[in-house]
């Protein structure tokens, strides 16, 4: 019985072992990293029909190049921009997201940034109620629509 028991105990043990996984870049300290000035964007009250972008402002504070591989959306109503070149360290950079606004009422949305940062996922949100000939609450903006 105790050779038994030290059979499973001796397998167990090796299986954690053969199991253990590498350092990856979420404990990597020079690994990129997103500093962001927003990850939350409000436009509050749009006009209906007319596209509104969300600029999503941050700073690559590690210490290699941070490489945005791609900017997932959640549906077909909004677009998306981000940097294809490396952002360096040090170096700011922008994502976009232009809501297209067709569907009357309150909208809250998610885009998701995959990278080779140290959290390789990070998502940012945009909001806000499109309404019938409103006067919009944000700055107005090009867009990715009709540039």
């Amino acid at each position: 019985m105790k050779n038994l028991f030290a059979a499973i105990l001796l397998t167990v043990c090796i299986s954690t072992i053969a199991n253990a996984q590498t350092a990856d870049a979420s404990t990597n300290t020079n690994a990129p990293s997103f500093q962001w000035v927003n990850d939350t964007y409000d436009f509050s009250n749009i006009a209906q029909g007319i596209p509104a972008t969300a600029t999503f402002e941050f700073v690559n504070n590690g210490k290699e190049p941070l490489i945005i591989t791609d900017v997932q959306k959640t549906c077909g109503c909004t677009k998306t921009e981000w940097p294809e070149q490396p952002v360096m360290p040090g170096q700011k950079g922008v994502i976009k997201a232009e809501y297209n606004a067709a569907t009357e009422g309150a909208f809250t949305k998610t885009i998701t940034v995959n990278s080779n940062a140290s959290a390789p996922s990070v998502k940012l949100t945009f909001k806000g109620t499109v309404v019938k000939d409103a006067v919009s609450g944000a700055p107005e903006q090009k867009t990715i629509f009709n540039q």
